[in-house]
Order: structure tokens, then sequence, then C-alpha cells
């Protein structure tokens, strides 16, 4: 290594921004002043060569007269003014169109070599060359004297560059004090600006040094002299390492930093294996939010939806997360709006809300009924700041429940009805007989037959009343065969298809041509189609149409028979409670109430079920389910 080489390595960074930053602004300075000096010359000769040529044309023109007069005393007198005019100024003097002198302006004598050094042409305003004598260079302007289209002269004129010369001179030494004081400025800025940083980067390296040496284990590879065993105390640990780095400031800190990576490379490890244990427990989370079969939600404090699972996006309806987080917030996903209100001053209020019932609104306007638990998060401050929340749907399970509720309701009216049913019979049946034995024995054109006829029809109408509470009560014999129920509504369908049409009611028949045949009771499930057709044109009244539908329910392994009507449907208060013996919206002796439960405990029979769905004014619905496959027999029930 040379000994500049060796100088500039161990040199302070200090020293090294001020020899660069010296350097930089010295060869700019040079640079400035070799093209400034270049651009100045040029400018001054150029406005030396301008002053020249109008001083000759200048004089050329006021010497026309005195030429043609001969004149040379006023000659003499305009080429003395021109000369003594400006200190630049060499000679000049007249010549005749031969080229002889008239007027001149030297004192000791014309040199001849000027007569013929320059010339110019009638043509040409007026010609420069650059002439040189004792080692000064002038230049020596030709100016034609015309008169018209003749020359009558020549004035020949003389100017020194000295002063171009001086000027640039002048213009370097200002450049060189220019650049003398912008070293001595540069240099003192250079020193402050190096010193905060060499003070800067000696603290990080002190920092470094004592983190290394005082707070951390070093590697092996690291650049630390090797001061082991109980005695080697930080502060000899210290000396080891700074005999260890050498050169400047940034080497040091360079070194330093080596020390530095083999000593927290291990914790760059742990951060890679914490972030992998991080990223794997994420993936396990978020697996569980993406594959939950319950809506789980994160809404800001406003209500306004920030994320939601698949499954949410489903229930309630939705074709992507986007279009719901648009257009919906968690207080109009409830359906009514007092019970968002009370549901939001619950949660401000405790912080949660555990397994609340509520409805929620989906998409297409239908109801979810909904279990909702939800937390709300608080900021620093203790402001809400978001809420999540897990809900669950338990629209089936409250369809159970009111199913259960009502085979419940049904089996304790049935045991009270087969009770009420015997006790009634018998003096039916005694009444009957007696009522029976009196038109036997009345004449036939008393009047009293009439009124035993009377007491033995509406007898009759209470005996058909108690057979079917006993039908209801009591489970006859069902005698399974294999049914097919196609023909069966056919069947029912020509029974009454006259009646219907009378009444102006079409019944549109849907029916799946590959259903399979199911185990049942043929004429009992014909007395639910009776019934299902019975109502649906009472429910109409005139003018209307009834669809029947069958198919294959999707779960595969059951029937589906729909019975459709556009009647004015059935009220909500009043849709759990047409199954119960006895409900009826029918007038007065128009209907015992008992059609509907009689259906429904046929079709339970059968391990089947019967749904029904309705909106006022929309018509009704009832679906009828019944499984495909052998079925044991039910035991009759006395």
């Amino acid at each position: 290594m040379s000994a500049v080489g060796l100088f500039l390595y161990k040199a302070g960074i200090r020293t090294k921004i001020n020899l660069g930053i010296m350097t930089i602004v010295l060869v700019s300075v040079l640079l400035i002043a070799l093209a400034a000096s270049q651009i100045v010359s040029r400018a001054l000769f150029k406005e030396y060569q301008n002053r020249g040529i109008s001083l000759s044309v200048n004089l050329a023109a006021r010497s026309e007269d005195p030429i043609l007069a001969m004149d040379f005393l006023r000659m003499r007198s305009l080429i003395g003014e021109v000369t003594t005019s400006a200190g630049d100024i060499l000679y000049a003097f007249i010549q005749d169109p031969d080229g002889e002198v008239l007027s001149h302006t030297f004192s000791d004598g014309f040199p001849v070599q000027l007569k013929t050094a320059n010339h110019v042409l009638p043509t040409q305003r007026c010609n420069v060359r650059l002439l040189s004598a004792d080692r000064d260079q002038f230049y020596d302007f030709a100016a034609p004297v015309m008169v018209g289209e003749f020359q009558v002269g020549t004035i020949r004129l003389g100017l020194l560059r000295t002063q171009v010369t001086s000027t640039v001179k002048e213009l370097w030494w200002a450049i060189f004090a220019f650049a003398i004081l912008s070293i001595i400025i540069s240099d003192t800025v250079g020193f402050s600006l190096a010193r905060n940083l060499t003070s800067r980067i000696k603290r990080l390296q002190v920092a470094s040094e004592e983190m290394l040496i005082g707070h951390r284990e070093a590697d092996e590879t690291a650049p630390i002299a090797k001061v082991s065993g109980p005695s080697a105390t930080p502060e000899a640990r210290a000396a080891s390492f700074k005999k260890m780095v050498a050169g400047d400031e940034i080497h040091q800190l360079a070194e330093t930093f080596d020390a530095m990576t083999a000593a927290i490379k291990r914790y760059i490890e742990q951060l890679a294996d914490s972030k992998a244990v991080l990223a794997k427990s994420e993936t396990k989370y978020r697996r569980i939010f993406e594959d939950s079969m319950d809506l789980i939600f994160v809404a800001d404090h406003d209500g306004r939806l920030l994320d939601i699972n698949p499954a949410g996006i489903r229930m309630l309806g939705y074709d992507s997360r986007q279009d719901l987080v648009a257009q919906e917030t968690l207080a109009s996903l409830v359906r009514s709006p007092e019970d968002a209100r009370k549901l939001f001053a619950e949660i401000r209020r405790t912080g949660f809300v555990k397994d609340r019932e509520c409805t929620l609104r989906t998409r297409a306007g239908g109801k979810l009924e909904a279990l909702l638990s939800m937390t709300a998060r608080s900021g620093p401050t203790g402001r809400v700041t978001e809420f999540e929340g897990i809900v669950k749907d338990i629209t089936q399970r409250k369809l159970m429940r009111r199913q259960l509720l009502q085979a419940d309701r049904m089996a304790s009216l049935g045991q009270l009805a087969s009770g009420v049913a015997h006790e009634i019979n018998n003096p039916l049946g005694l009444i009957l007989g007696y009522t029976q034995l009196l038109l036997r024995e009345a004449p036939d054109t008393t009047s009293g037959q009439d009124d035993l006829r009377t007491i033995e029809k509406q007898t009759r109408n209470c005996k058909k009343i108690v057979e079917d509470l006993l039908n209801f009560a009591r489970k006859s014999g069902t005698h399974l065969a294999e049914v097919k129920i196609n023909p069966a509504l056919e069947a029912v369908i020509n029974v009454v298809r006259n009646q219907l049409e009378l009444d102006n009611i079409l019944i549109r028949t849907h029916f799946d041509a590959s259903l399979p045949e199911i185990a049942g009771d043929v004429e009992k499930l014909k007395q639910v189609f009776m019934n299902m057709l019975i109502n649906a044109r009472q429910a109409i009244g005139k003018n209307g149409n009834i669809a029947i539908t069958t198919g294959v329910a999707p779960d595969g392994h059951s029937v589906m028979i729909i019975f459709k009507d556009d009647g004015p449907g059935i009220a909500p208060d009043i849709l759990d409670k047409i199954f119960d013996p006895f409900f009826t919206t029918k007038p007065t002796g128009q209907g015992t109430g008992l059609g509907l439960s009689v259906s429904y405990g046929i079709i339970e029979d059968h391990q089947g079920d019967i749904q029904v769905s309705s909106e006022v004014g929309r018509g009704a619905e009832f679906r009828i389910r019944l499984p495909i496959g052998n079925q044991s027999a039910v035991k009759d029930e006395i």
C-alpha cells in the first residue's frame, strides 16, 4: 500500500470528508474558471472587434470631404481625435486609392509594412486582421471611404489587445480568490458536518460495543479478541475489541456490526421460528373462521361489517362478502328496529350478550331465527372500537320445538277426545236406537215423524263427529301396501274435479313420472289428499288455481307432495294452530275443525310429516313428506 493509500486508510472520516469537499470545490472552481474565462474572452474580443469596426466606419464617413479636398490638416485632426479618445488605440492613418498614406498618427515615422498589411474591398464594410509587433498583438481595421460607387481612400485603425488580456487576468485572480474563499467556507462547514456525523457514528459504535460486549454473547466468528476466563472484565474485553478494529470510524463501525451480526443471528432464527408458529396459529384460527357452519362476524363501533365468514354470507342469502359488507350493518340485519335498539343498548351497557334469540332479515326479505352471542371490544380510552360475534341458525330447532309442542298438544287432546267420545257415544247410540223405534211405530202422516227424522239426522251428525274424534284419538290399524302416489292423487282429483270446475277453480298437476312407490295405506292417504283439496277450495272460494306437485325430496329418501293455492293465505298468528283439533276459521256449521288434525295423524302414522307456509294475500302451501321404503305397521290403540 502506498503512503497516500495508507494515509487515507488510517485517516479519520472527518479528515476524509474535509479532503473530499476541498477537492470537489477546487476542481469545480477550476472548471468554472476555465469555462468562464473562455466565455468572457470570446465576449470581450467580440465586443472589442465591434468597437474597432464602429470607430473605423465612423471615421471613414467623416473623412470623405477632407480626402476629396485633399485637406491634410483636417485629416490629421480627425485621426488625432480618434487616437486620443481611448488609450488602447495604437494608430490611425488614411490611404488614397493607390495605397499611399495621406495622413497618420505615428510620431517616430510610419512603418512601411503596414501599408500592405490589410486590404479592404469596396464591397466590404470593414476588414479586420490580427497583427503582431514587438511581442504585442493588435487588431488592424481597414474601412473603405466611399463616394457613391467609387473608393476614394481607406481608413486604417489599430487597437491593442492588452486591455482584453488584462481584463481576463483580473477575472482569473477574482476566480482564484473566490476559490480560496470557497475552500475556506466549505472546509469550515464540512468540518462542522463531519464532526456532527462522526460524533453520532462514535456514539453508535460505543453503544454497539457496549451491547455486544456487555449484553450479548459473541459468536466465535466475531472479530473480538478472545479474552476469556473469570477475570475477563467488560473493560478488558472492550480494550481487546478496540485493538482488533482499525481504520476510520465507518470501518470501525462496520467491524462492530460484523460482530453484532454473529451475536444476533440466533435471535433472527428465533424470530423466524416464532413467525412460523404465529403463521401456523393464524392459519388454524382462520380455517376455523372460514369453515365454521355458524355465522361469524366482525364490525366496527358503528356496526358496519368489517368481515364475515362464508357460512354467514350463505345464511343471509348473499353472493359475495363485498355485497354484504357494502349493503348491510348489524342494525339493518335485525328484522325489528326496536329489537336492534335494545340489543345495542344492552351490549354497550354490559359489554356482551350471550345466546340471545333474535330474528334476522335475509337478502330476499325472509326471516332467519338466530341465537346471537356478541362481545364489544374497547380501546384504551374505554370507548367501543369493534364488535365480534357468532350467530347460530335455530330456524329448524324452533320448528322442531313447535312440532314437539304440537305433538304433545295433540296427544293430550287425543286422550281427552277419546274419553269424551266414549262417554258421548253410548248415549248417542241409545238416542238413535229409540228414535228409529219410534219412527217404525209412528204413522207416516203424523207431524211427529218429521221431528223424529230431524232427531235421527242430528244424532247421526253427532255420531260422525264422535267417530272423527275417535279416529283422531286412537290410531286405527294402518294396512301397509305398495302405494303409487300419482294414481292415488288422480283418483281423488277425479272425484272433486267437477265441483271445483263449477267454482271456476283450475287444478294444475306437475307429477314426477319416475316417482318411486312407498309403503302406506292408500285409503288413508286419499283421505289426506281429499282434505287438502277441500280446504284449498274453501279457502279460494271461487276463481282460483290449485297446483299439485310430486317429486323426490332433495335427500333422496322420501317423496314430496305439495299442495299450493292462490287463496287469501293464513294469518301468521294462527299458522301454528291450524292442526289443533276443533280449530277452524270456517263459519259455524261448515266444519268440525278435525280435518287437518286427522290428516296430521295419518301422515304421522306413515312416519312422515306435513308442513305449511303461507303469506297473507299470496296463498298457502302444504308440503307432505313420506319416506320411501318399507315401514312397520303401527299397532292398533284401543
